[in-house]
């Protein structure tokens, strides 16, 4: 009897083993065949629900709450073309001369560019209604990883003091978020006000109850700080490089044609492997509409269905979709004179309380996130080409020729800083070495820009002095 017990449980336990060996092996499967359709535009129903963040961060979108930006928002005539009078008080914004003027007063930045800094003024407030600035400790707090850099900026320069990065790609944005601040602060050093910051540069902050600078934030993200977008400086994409250089040769393709000429398509290029429920909805949504060319991307070099950021300003409209949070390619699409259609977003970026659905000032075109009113809203487009050539327009004036232009990124970044040393605490300026001597705090931007990758990728200042 014993030993017939023993072979039970032994034959128990094979069955057991045995079964988790067939259920691993199902998994496997489903992964490979998730893995192996990462862009196929018919995705099955089933496996799309299981694929990674098939079911999340697609049920909830960001309602703005403009405060200022209702209120300040220009007229359609100070976007166009400002006044001739160069006077303090009837000084207005002229895109073609005032873009690359980096040095703007506090007022000049206020008038040339009302309804940017909402997100600095949100900051702010929330400060205030916590009843406490941010300290040292909080900062001290915060894990120095994955795409993260503490720097200073003590009497108008930038100092950094630790950085890791877990990619190649964190090492290239942190320096030109780095270069962005520098250009900002050395237009006006002497404006400047000493802080201590941590930024990171991964497309979301694991952490975000932490008072950190970052790419984006949900609504409900209250304690981050909006910086602009890594690639306001440049992206190292082949097609990409600096915004100027994309906004240049756009307005050189559609000089050369005009809107007359643009394909009365709605147009969208992308992977399905970020946020597929939600990109993939969008395919669902055009499959054999009439009026789509929406396409996901292969793998491959270039990936099949490829279309660069100028190429795809040949279409009146351009469809964008958050990736594993916001999307980086939306200021890429605004560049366009074309009518931009933006599902309710969720992550929000320093700009976007300049986005604006409906009325005069117009300038995209907002449909649900599940893509349900997609076909009535483009059917409605294309039978009323001058409704959509007028928020093409609009798209244009407000960002393009305004406020994607260099002196509006440094207007953002000085009240960014101003609005920080207001809510946080002052820095400590030198330390105390071993030997009682006493040295500035961490190494200039300009030596860490040139030191070698692999210090970049890891750096700690106290590490790095002996």
């Amino acid at each position: 009897m014993l030993r017939t017990g023993i072979r039970f449980r032994r034959l128990g336990i094979v069955t057991i083993i045995s079964l988790l060996a067939q259920l691993a092996l199902i998994a496997c499967l489903i992964w490979a065949i998730i893995l192996s359709t990462n862009s196929d535009e018919h995705f099955p129903e089933l496996l799309r629900k299981l694929r990674p963040a098939g079911n999340c961060l697609c049920e909830s979108s960001t309602v703005f709450d403009c405060k200022w930006s209702q209120s300040l928002r220009p007229s359609n005539n100070a976007l166009v073309t400002g006044a001739t009078d160069t006077t303090e008080e009837a000084w207005q914004f002229k895109h073609g001369r005032d873009d690359d003027d980096l040095g703007m007063s506090e007022d000049r930045c206020n008038a040339a560019f009302p309804g940017l800094f909402e997100e600095v003024h949100r900051a702010v407030r929330w400060r205030i209604e916590q009843g406490r600035n941010i300290t040292r400790a909080d900062l001290d707090a915060v894990t120095i990883e994955r795409g993260r850099i503490r720097a200073m900026i003590i009497d108008g320069k930038i100092r950094v003091l630790e950085a890791s990065h877990s990619f190649d790609d964190h090492r290239k944005r942190a320096l030109a978020t780095l270069y962005s601040i520098h250009r900002a602060i050395s237009a006006d050093p002497k404006a400047i006000p000493n802080i201590e910051f941590i930024i990171s540069l991964d497309d979301m902050v694991d952490t975000p109850s932490q008072s950190v600078w970052a790419l984006t934030r949900r609504s409900q993200d209250h304690n981050l700080w909006i910086v602009p977008d890594f690639g306001f400086w440049s992206w190292d994409l082949d097609d990409i490089g600096t915004i100027d250089d994309v906004a240049e040769q756009i307005i050189r393709d559609e000089g050369a044609t005009g809107w007359d000429a643009k394909i009365p398509k709605l147009v969208w290029r992308g992977t399905t492997k970020m946020l597929p429920k939600l990109r993939g909805a969008l395919l669902d949504a055009s499959r054999g509409k009439t009026w789509g060319d929406v396409a996901a991307l292969t793998p491959g070099s270039p990936p099949k269905n490829y279309l660069g950021a100028a190429d795809q300003c040949r279409y009146m409209f351009l469809a964008h979709a958050e990736g594993r949070s916001y999307s980086g390619s939306l200021k890429y699409r605004q560049l366009c004179r074309s009518v931009i259609v933006i599902h309710k977003l969720q992550w929000i970026q320093h700009y976007h309380y300049l986005l604006v659905a409906n009325g005069t000032e117009q300038n995209y075109v907002e449909v649900e996130r599940d893509f349900s009113d997609l076909t009535a809203k483009m059917e409605y487009l294309v039978s009323h080409p001058e409704e959509a050539k007028r928020i093409a327009d609009n798209n244009v004036k407000t960002f393009r020729e305004r406020y994607f232009s260099p002196a509006a990124g440094a207007c953002y970044w000085r009240a960014l800083i101003h609005g920080w040393a207001a809510s946080s605490f002052q820095p400590e300026t030198f330390e105390s070495t071993p030997e009682g001597d006493v040295r500035p705090r961490g190494m200039r931007f300009e030596n860490f820009a040139v030191i070698n990758t692999a210090d970049q990728m890891e750096f700690k200042w106290n590490k790095s002095r002996k």
